[in-house]
Parts: structure tokens; sequence; C-alpha cells
């Protein structure tokens, strides 16, 4: 699959969103920092990434994640450089932050990069549990499948009576 349709959607998607958000709000999308895990099934493979992301609401319940990281793949007990874009709309069970804990799911696509290796595409699914507020911050956990399995820890910045 060729990489360049697959970035062209996403700014397709995402620059209007982000105009229409920064029109009404003036500010820019919540930010997050992660450190995400994918396809760990020994200490001889698998893929540690640290990364960062926006959150572009796209209505009351959607938020369109995107997010670029990097760190190591390991395969086969060799390590290699690797990177990822990941885009991801996920759908809030409680936008408005009225409970404590807050659920959501969605899907998307994610793009890894390897030093060593071409490209790759994955179809991606999760499921998102962020925790109280923490000041100005909220933490989440997200797992999923995408490449394997997925498991991150996620900090957001936080939106005051908003998820």
């Amino acid at each position: 699959m060729n990489l360049k349709p697959f970035l062209l959607s996403l700014f397709a998607v995402a620059l209007p969103s982000c105009a229409t958000a920064q029109a009404a709000r003036s500010s820019l999308p919540p930010l997050e920092l992660r450190v995400d895990a994918i396809d760990v099934r020994s200490i001889n493979t698998g893929t540690l990434q640290g990364g960062v992301g926006a959150n572009v609401p796209l209505g009351i319940y959607v938020r369109l994640e995107l997010v670029g990281a990097a760190g190591v793949t390991r395969v086969d007990s060799v390590n290699h450089n690797s990177a990822r874009v990941d885009a991801i709309a996920r759908f809030l069970l409680d936008p408005f932050n009225e409970a404590t804990w807050g659920l959501s799911l969605g899907g998307g696509m994610s793009a890894m990069f390897e030093a060593s290796a071409v490209t790759r595409e994955y179809l991606v699914v999760i499921a998102d549990l962020e925790a109280p507020r923490i000041g100005a911050v909220t933490p989440a956990l997200q797992i999923g499948l995408g490449g394997g399995v997925r498991i991150g820890l996620v900090i957001r910045a936080s939106r005051a009576g908003r998820r």
C-alpha cells in the first residue's frame, strides 16, 4: 500500500476539523503524551514507543486522535529504530465528563516505519479508559489491536466539563 493516499486523506480530514474547532474555541486541540507497547510477545520481539498526539473534536461524541510516535522494535533479539503515525476516531460514551471514569471505543489506521523494513499499515481497534482528572491532565489506559496487541499509557490535557 502506498503511504501517500493515507497521509493525504489524514490531512484532508484533520485540517478542516482543526480550522472549525479553532474558530469555535480559538485554541489548539488538547494534546497528549503517550507510551505504547505493541505486539510484545516475549523479550525477543515487540515494539516500545513514546509519542505525542492531538485530540481533534469532530462533534460532541467523537474525537479524532492523531499520534506520532518513535521508539524501538525488537525482532528476533535485534533492535531497530521505528516510528508510527496513527489516525483513530474515538466515540466517547461520556463526553461531558459526568462520570468519574470515561470509556471510549474507536478505530482507525496506523502506519509503522522501520529502518530495516518496508512500511506496514494496520487497521486499529481500541478501547480507551480515562481515569479521574489530576490537575490539568487526565490519565488514560488504551488497549487494542493493530499490528498486534497494543497497550498504551496516555496523559491528556483536560478540558473543563468535557472529555
